[in-house]
């Protein structure tokens, strides 16, 4: 399992998908990457929503990774 900064914590994967293309081009110096960081940046916005999912336990709705890990009151931690 990867770690997630702090600035990515309670992000969903296209969000920070979207953020680190926004800041690839602000660092780009290249035209030609510049132009596929640009159409990379507009499919990540054009993707279909994601669809949202129930909690089994307790029946919480949200976006899968948010459900996966939510504090579900249904479940007892370790």
């Amino acid at each position: 399992m990867t770690r997630r900064t702090r600035s990515e914590q309670g992000q969903t994967t296209r969000e920070a998908l979207e953020m680190h293309l926004a800041q690839a081009l602000t660092r780009c110096e290249s035209a030609v990457v510049r132009a596929h960081l640009e159409a990379a940046l507009r499919k990540c916005r054009d993707l279909p929503p994601t669809p949202l999912v129930e909690c089994p336990v307790c029946g919480r709705v949200g976006l899968p990774e948010r459900i996966q890990a939510h504090d579900c009151p249904g479940t007892t931690r370790d």
